[in-house]
């Protein structure tokens, strides 16, 4: 006999399964409430014992169920023939499973499996795969009889996509701890490296600089630029805001990120998101113990230890431009100088070049031919060349 099992019609995945206690074909009762925490359960509707489609969709099951078994799912098969008929037709197919007997298929009708058919009213084939919380995860509305154990055991298969998600977010949780925890040990060393006489003297030193680099002309009139620039962004930001568009775009930002913090809120209370955050922290906790992730936080640590002696060395950020910008520039006293030293330097080029303005014109003749004896010196070395040549060859014959 069926227990109450009111539920909204047709069910689909995520809603609860309709509880129900039915008669086996072993005489014994099987409750659907049994299995709460064990498992899976594959409740699959059947029209008739011992029918072509039946039998093979009832055979699958057969053929697959050690494996079935082994990924946790309890098979069920439920329809309103009785006990006698059920257990002829496990035992002629040798049947490992439970079938259950819905006579006034009143479990039919709770799970929507009850209605027309090309054979009239009877049972809708279909099959539904009940989580261990007892909700559906997953229904079969297009059974392959021939291979439904296989269609079940794809479904409890993990998605790639999820599953490839579920490691990365797991992977930049677990990034994040390690330089989360890198961060604050560093944030301790440099706190006890403050309390340290050296760098109380730096830090009274870089402060005693900064308060003379604020009293000079030049970086006072930048400050005062800035502050003017400040307040006049600050009132164009102050004029904006009363604007009735910028009014009703802030409102309706507010209200998109209520919806979108209420939307979460939902999506964490739901056992699915619970189970995940649970395999995620569980996640992040074996990967903290990686020697991969512990190298990772050792090579963070000395990273910012290099950093804190490159900060101690040279100063930076504002200090460092307030210092570029009113130190003054070595190189220009040389540049004034060596322009300076450009006009005497072309007047004793000037007095060099006067004499030789004063020769007289008889001498320049006299170094001009000068190359010429060299120009016919080099001709008959070349002509005693070709005529020693002939010389040799006759030698030889």
């Amino acid at each position: 006999m069926a227990e109450d099992t009111q539920a909204p019609t047709p069910l689909a995945a995520g809603a609860p399964a309709p509880p129900f206690t039915l008669p086996g074909r072993s005489g014994s009762v099987v409750s659907l409430a049994e299995f709460a925490g064990k498992g899976h359960v594959l409740v699959y509707f059947y029209p008739k014992d011992d029918t072509p489609g039946c039998t093979k969709e009832a055979c699958s099951l057969r053929d697959g169920f050690s494996e079935l078994r082994a990924a946790g799912v309890t098979v069920l098969g439920i329809s309103p023939d009785g006990a006698a008929s059920h257990a002829a037709f496990a035992e002629k197919y040798s049947l490992p499973f439970e079938l259950l007997t819905d006579a006034d298929h009143a479990v039919h009708e709770a799970y929507g499996v009850w209605g027309k058919t090309p054979w009239g009213v009877g049972t809708i084939r279909r099959s539904f795969l009940v989580g261990p919380d007892g909700t559906i995860v997953r229904v079969f509305d297009s059974v392959d009889v021939e291979h439904h154990a296989e269609q079940v055991l794809e479904a409890l298969k993990p998605a790639p996509v999820a599953g490839a998600m579920a490691a990365v977010e797991a992977a930049v949780e677990a990034a994040g701890a390690a330089v989360s925890t890198a961060v604050e040990e560093s944030r301790k060393a440099v706190k006890g490296a403050m309390k340290s006489p050296e760098v109380k003297d730096a830090v009274a030193a870089a402060k005693k600089a900064v308060a003379d680099v604020k009293k000079q002309p030049a970086v006072k009139k930048a400050v005062a630029t800035a502050e003017k620039a400040v307040s006049e962004v600050k009132d164009a930001v102050t004029a904006a805001k009363r604007k009735p568009a910028v009014k009703k775009a802030v409102a309706e930002a507010k209200k998109a990120v209520a919806g979108a913090k209420k939307a979460v809120a939902d999506v964490k209370k739901k056992p699915a998101v619970k189970r995940a955050v649970a395999k995620a922290k569980k996640a992040v906790a074996d990967a903290k113990k990686r020697p991969v992730v512990k190298k990772a936080v050792a090579s963070a640590k000395r990273a910012v230890a290099r950093a804190k002696t490159a900060a101690a060395k040279k100063p930076k950020g504002a200090l460092a431009r307030l210092l570029a910008l009113v130190t003054p520039s070595k190189a220009a006293p040389k540049k004034a100088a060596a322009g300076k030293a450009k006009p005497a330097a072309r007047k004793k080029a000037a007095k060099k070049a006067s004499p030789v303005k004063s020769v007289s014109k008889k001498a320049v003749p006299a170094r001009k031919p000068a190359p010429k004896p060299l120009a016919k010196k080099a001709a008959p070395a070349r002509k005693t060349a070709v005529k020693k040549a002939p010389r040799r060859k006759a030698s030889r014959r």
